[in-house]
């Protein structure tokens, strides 16, 4: 197999860094195809030459470079046969594997050097490599190669949405950029792997480190592929199962990314319903919540650096109760800050980093901070986020992920069975500013009618006997859905309709005689256009058919005990010989 790696046949006028393998168009088959040892050599050496040749032209040799020994070897050859020698070294002595990690350091010295060429180079020799990395004469030499590639990959406001009211200069890359950018990334991460297999200890600046492998950890971000995923959970797992060995050092890690990675980028965006100490105000001022010229400037996090979203939701994930506890002021200000954001996509990430809090959050500290019903009145508006105001695919994901954090927070704010008269006020005011709100100005939007059909189960659920109040509302619903002229059309609302429907026989079955009527009407008129369908080539609605039908049997069972209702079924199944297969009274 023949491949040429130094070059791909350049275009006029294009610099050298795009005529890299990275090159947009070629590159996506590229690094995954090619054994890597192949760039060992040409494509390492191309890079290494060039910047050997940026040095001869009036400036100082990398000291690197100048020793007796390869002065002597240099003489008037355009490359050192010494550094050559190093960069084809398979398996160095600690003399070449040092120069080598520090030539691909000094490679990169300036702000002008082929970043992406050298993260290669220094992969590919270290994958073909069984470099001691042990030995301590290697370590200071490794650190700072590791130190440069954490520095290299991590995600720049090239990957950050636009700003409002920016220039024509936007730092936002265009998608070819961007596609290099990422493969650069996983590339570097390679490296890292690399250096670890070959025996790297877990040290340096370990909270840079783990912050820059925890960027890749969140698969949605634009940044990250499927290989640097799962090469930054690789990654983190040996790290953390060196470093939770010792619980003050760890503790210590969680700290510093909170306070030193995390803070600065959140501190200009102030929240007024939070105290300093992270406790609900008490007379709180509103701030704006609008874009402005000085929004980009007031939060790097969502402009500029990105990534920081994603160390603090892996952060989170690796709490537990007492370090919510000790670290509560540095938590709670950036995860309401991106809650109460106007775009979004922030508050549906602010949305599920709640719910990874509450996961480990103790019982009683919500409510003894007050930040139980700040977060309550923080979500409800969103609730409300419907079309054509907000568009349908912004929309769905924000309700969807509201109606999870609301449900998630009011089971933890209210536990025990004393405070049960407010959960079910709270869940009964989600239910109307929510489910019965939603549906008036939206229901004909079948994707939110799905999604409003579905989150009324898990309140029911939630309310349990409770739900009763609701259900002249709620099956009215219920019993539309199901008996729409084109339901047939949308068989995911009609699944989401019947599941609904169970969850208010299980919880509310001893009203069911009551609201015999409504509930009845739109299963079996379900069933009938369903049935009426049955011949059609194009018919998929076959598992919908069987869950109605199994519907239809459990309201058969709780019905048939009443003789009012018993003499009514009976009177449906002789109207249409059909029930008869499934409706045995």
């Amino acid at each position: 197999m023949s491949i040429e790696l130094a070059s791909h046949g350049e275009k006029p006028g294009c610099d050298r860094v795009g005529q890299t393998r990275f090159e947009c168009k070629k590159v996506s088959n590229l690094w995954h195809t090619l054994p890597l040892n192949l760039m060992n050599l040409d494509f390492l050496l191309e890079a290494a030459r060039q910047r050997v040749r940026d040095f001869q032209k009036g400036e100082e040799l990398p000291a690197i470079l100048t020793t007796s020994h390869d002065r002597d070897a240099m003489g008037d050859q355009e490359f050192p046969s010494s550094v050559e020698h190093i960069l084809n070294a398979g398996k160095g002595d600690k003399y070449e594997v040092g120069q080598f990690l520090s030539f691909i350091c000094r490679l990169v010295a300036d702000p002008h050097s082929p970043k992406h060429e050298s993260i290669l180079a220094g992969e590919a020799y270290l994958r073909n490599s069984e470099i001691d990395l042990t030995n301590p004469d290697n370590h200071d030499a490794a650190f700072r190669l590791q130190e440069w590639t954490t520095e290299v990959i991590q995600p720049t406001e090239s990957f950050a949405i636009e700003p409002p009211f920016a220039d024509e200069n936007s730092h936002v890359a265009p998608p070819e950029e961007i596609a290099r950018l990422v493969l650069c990334k996983e590339a570097g991460l390679q490296l890292l792997t690399q250096l670890q297999r070959l025996g790297l200890p877990f040290g340096g600046d370990s909270a840079a480190l783990i912050a820059c492998v925890a960027s890749f950890t969140y698969l949605k971000d634009p940044w990250t592929n499927d290989d640097s995923h799962r090469l930054s959970q690789s990654l983190l797992s040996s790290y953390l199962s060196t470093i939770r060995a010792e619980p003050k050092k760890f503790d210590s890690l969680i700290r510093e990314l909170l306070h030193s990675h995390i803070k600065p980028l959140f501190i200009k965006s102030k929240n007024s319903l939070l105290t300093a100490q992270a406790r609900k105000a008490i007379a709180p001022i509103p701030g704006p919540n609008a874009p402005s010229d000085f929004e980009a400037a007031n939060k790097p996090w969502k402009f500029q650096c990105p990534h920081v979203v994603t160390i603090f939701q892996w952060t989170l994930a690796q709490l537990d109760a007492s370090l919510v506890e000790a670290h509560w002021p540095l938590i709670i200000p950036p995860l309401l800050i991106m809650l109460d954001d106007i775009s979004t996509a922030y508050k549906i990430r602010g949305c599920s980093l709640l719910l990874l809090l509450l996961e480990v959050c103790p019982a009683d500290l919500l409510e003894r901070r007050g930040l139980g019903e700040v977060f309550h009145n923080t979500l409800m508006p969103y609730l409300l986020y419907l079309p054509s105001l907000t568009p349908e695919e912004e929309s769905v994901p924000l309700l969807h992920a509201t109606y999870d954090a609301l449900l998630a927070l009011t089971m933890a704010r209210y536990i025990t069975l004393e405070k049960s008269i407010s959960k079910n006020k709270t869940l009964d005011a989600i239910f109307r500013y929510g489910v019965l709100k939603g549906y008036a100005h939206a229901g004909d939007n079948v994707r939110i009618g799905r999604l409003l059909v579905s989150k009324s189960m898990d309140l029911v659920n939630a309310m349990g006997i409770h739900c009763v109040k609701h259900l002249k509302d709620l099956l009215a619903i219920i019993s539309e859905t199901l008996a729409a002229p084109f339901a047939t059309a949308y068989p995911p609302l009609l699944d989401a309709a019947l599941q609904t429907s169970r969850a208010i026989l299980i919880n509310g079955w001893p009203r069911m005689v009551y609201h015999r009527g409504e509930i009845l009407e739109g299963l079996v008129i379900c069933w009938c256009r369903i049935q009426d369908e049955d011949g059609e080539p194009t018919n998929t609605l076959g598992s919908t058919k069987t869950n109605v039908e199994e519907v239809l049997r459990a309201v058969v069972q709780i019905l048939k005990n009443d003789t009012v209702a018993k003499e009514e079924l009976q009177m449906l199944q002789e109207s249409d010989v059909r029930f008869k297969t499934f409706m045995e009274i």
